[in-house]
C-alpha cells in the first residue's frame, strides 16, 4: 500500500510575517492587500486573530470591528515564494516524489523511505518538526494510501498536527463530514446534492453508482469514487514534465472583433497565470493559438524580456500577438494561451523602478484575487474588463473545488 502525505502550511503569508518580526509572534495579525484602505481585503490571518472572527476575503473594516488590535501587514510575495521553496527543499528531502499543489500545499510519496525515516506518521512528524525548527512556521501533514484521502485528512486538525486516514478509517472519519467537505464539490454541486438528500460524504458513498452518474454524470462517477476514497492519482512532479503551461478553448460563438478576442484571453490569461503561481513557475515566452471559422490553425510566440507570472503581462502579450496576426474577416472559433520557458519563480525581475512598481501593483491583484477565489468561488470577484460580454460566465476555469474531473487535482484547464 502506498503512503502518501498531504502537507499545509498554516495561515502561512501570516505565519511568514511572524516569522520574520517576532514582535508580531502571538498577535492577531493579517495580510492585507491594501492595509490602508477599510475596504482592503485581508488576504490571509492568523490563528490568534481567527480566534476573533477575522477570516479571508474580508474587508479590513470588518476585520478591524471584529478585532481592533488586529495587526495589518501589507504582503511580500517574494519572502512568500522564498519560504515556500525551502519549504519544498525540506520536502525533498525526504522523498524525490513531492508535487507542488500551491504556494503552501505539496503532497509527498514516502513509499519505500520507511526504512529510511520511519513509517508515515513518522516522516510527517519528522516533517513538521524540521519544518517548525528551520523556518519557525508550522505545517499540518494529513496521512495516508492516495492523495485525495491524505489532503482531506490534512484538514482535519490544525496548527500543527500530524492525522493518519486509512482505508479502514473512512466510515468513521471521513464519512460523516458534510459533503461540502468533498474535494470537487462547489456550491451548486453541494445544493444539487442536497436537493436528493445527500448531506454527508457518507450519503454519496453509499448510494448507488449508476443512480448518480445518471444524475451528475462523468463528475457524478467521479464524486462517487472519491466518496468511496478512491484515487489511483499518482504523485508527479510538473517541473520534471511540463515545457509550458496553457489554456484554449473553443468559443461559445465565433469572434467577431478585438474587443470579444480580448475577454476570452483575459479568461484564459487568468487561468494560466494562476496555475503558473500555483506551482511556483513563471516564464519568458508567451504564446497563442488561434483556429478560423474555416478551419484553419496558426500558432505565435513572442519572448519578453523578464519572466512574468501575472495575469496582465501574460495578457497584454498575448492581445499584441492577436491584433498584429489576425484579420478580422476571419472569425475565431478557437483561442489558446500558453507560456513556455519555465523557470521557478525567483522573485528577482530586471527592469526599471517604475515598471517595477506598476509589477508588484498586479502581483498584489494577482494574489488578492487568487486567495478570495480559492475561499469562495471563481466567480466571487470578477474583472470589469470581462463582464462586457460575461465571458466569465460562459467558460469555466476550473478552481481546487470545481474541477475537470479527468484529472481531479488539475487546477487549471477550461472548459465550456
Amino acid at each position: 500500500m502506498r503512503k502518501i502525505l498531504h502537507v499545509d502550511l498554516n495561515a502561512f503569508y501570516a505565519s511568514v510575517e511572524q516569522a520574520l518580526n517576532p514582535d508580531l509572534e502571538g498577535l492577531p495579525v493579517a495580510v492585507a492587500g491594501d492595509k490602508e484602505k477599510r475596504t482592503g481585503i485581508i488576504l490571509t490571518s492568523s490563528y490568534e486573530a481567527r480566534k476573533f472572527g477575522v477570516k479571508t476575503g474580508m474587508t479590513v473594516g470588518d476585520a478591524k470591528n471584529l478585532c481592533p488590535n488586529l495587526v495589518l501587514v501589507k504582503p511580500n510575495f517574494k519572502n512568500y515564494m522564498s519560504y515556500s521553496i525551502r519549504v519544498m527543499d525540506i520536502l525533498r528531502s525526504f522523498s524525490p516524489d513531492v508535487e507542488q499543489f500551491s504556494i503552501d500545499e505539496a503532497w509527498v510519496d514516502v513509499t519505500g523511505c520507511e526504512h529510511l525515516f520511519g513509517d508515515g506518521a513518522e516522516i510527517a512528524d519528522k516533517i513538521r518538526h524540521k519544518i517548525k525548527d528551520e523556518l519557525n512556521i508550522t505545517a499540518s501533514v494529513g496521512v495516508s494510501y492516495c492523495k485525495l484521502v491524505a489532503k482531506m485528512a490534512s484538514d482535519l486538525k490544525k496548527p500543527d498536527a500530524t492525522t493518519v486516514v486509512m482505508k479502514e478509517d473512512l466510515e468513521k472519519v471521513i464519512w460523516p463530514l458534510p459533503i461540502n467537505d468533498l474535494m470537487g464539490v462547489g456550491r451548486k454541486t453541494r445544493i444539487k446534492l442536497n436537493d436528493i438528500g445527500i448531506f454527508t460524504i457518507g450519503d454519496l458513498a453509499n448510494s448507488s453508482l449508476s443512480f448518480i452518474e445518471k444524475r451528475f454524470g462523468k463528475v457524478g462517477r467521479y464524486l462517487w469514487y472519491f466518496a468511496n476514497g478512491i484515487d489511483n492519482s499518482k504523485v508527479s512532479t510538473l517541473r520534471e514534465t511540463a515545457k509550458g503551461i496553457g489554456n484554449s478553448i473553443t468559443t461559445p460563438r465565433d469572434i467577431v472583433n478585438l474587443e470579444e478576442a480580448s475577454e476570452v484571453l483575459m479568461v484564459l490569461s487568468e487561468s494560466v497565470g494562476k496555475r503558473l503561481r500555483e506551482h511556483g513557475l513563471e516564464g519568458d515566452v508567451i504564446e497563442i493559438t488561434v483556429r478560423t471559422s474555416d478551419f484553419n490553425t496558426f500558432v505565435r510566440q513572442r519572448k519578453i524580456y523578464h519572466h512574468t507570472d501575472t495575469t496582465y503581462e501574460i495578457h497584454k502579450n498575448a492581445l499584441k500577438l492577436l491584433s498584429e496576426n489576425w484579420v478580422n474577416e476571419n472569425r475565431i472559433r478557437l483561442l489558446g494561451v500558453r507560456v513556455t520557458g519555465l523557470r521557478e519563480s525567483s522573485g528577482f525581475k530586471q527592469m526599471s523602478f517604475f515598471e517595477e512598481k506598476a509589477v508588484q501593483k498586479n502581483e498584489v491583484l494577482d494574489r488578492c484575487m487568487d486567495t478570495i477565489r480559492d475561499k469562495y468561488g471563481k466567480n466571487a470577484i470578477v474583472r470589469a474588463s470581462m463582464m462586457v460580454n460575461e465571458s466569465h460566465k460562459s467558460i469555466n476555469i476550473v478552481s481546487d473545488k470545481e474541477w475537470t474531473p479527468m484529472n481531479p487535482f488539475n487546477k487549471g484547464g477550461g472548459n465550456l
